[in-house]
């Protein structure tokens, strides 16, 4: 006769984390969303990693990305991309500031004329040697 095959039921795992990181805790936010001082400047993060809701949203957002492509772009699972969803549902226009924020820092960083080539450097390197 067949065994009887009997269907385990998917239970719902969070990352294993650090409970502490110089003796401070993590501050939960939301259901799978933490933030700690020391990591990413205590900006809410995906709990476990250091990827922050932020760039789940602009993935969405900017980049027409559904939950199953940003899991897979990610290499992360499919719920710790909802919980940050959920999460940049209900503070939305936080978030939508710091990625402003983010962007026109970036924009005056590309424009600036800081310092001196890369290229340069990588030629004084390979003179010292």
């Amino acid at each position: 006769m067949a065994e009887k095959r009997v269907e385990q039921e998917v239970v719902r795992q969070g990352p294993n984390i650090r409970e502490h990181i110089d003796g401070v805790k993590f501050h939960t936010l939301a259901p799978g969303v933490t933030t700690h001082p020391l990591v990413r400047g205590g900006r809410p993060c995906i709990e476990g990693t250091t990827i922050e809701v932020k760039t789940i949203a602009g993935l969405q957002s900017f980049h027409d990305m559904d939950a199953q492509q940003i899991a897979d772009h990610l290499w992360i699972e499919l719920f710790m991309v909802q919980d940050a969803l959920n999460y940049y549902a209900n503070y939305k226009q936080y978030i939508d500031v710091s990625i402003d924020l983010s962007s026109i820092n970036g924009q005056q960083f590309a424009e600036a004329q800081y310092g001196t080539s890369p290229d340069s450097i990588l030629h004084r390197r390979k003179s010292l040697t």
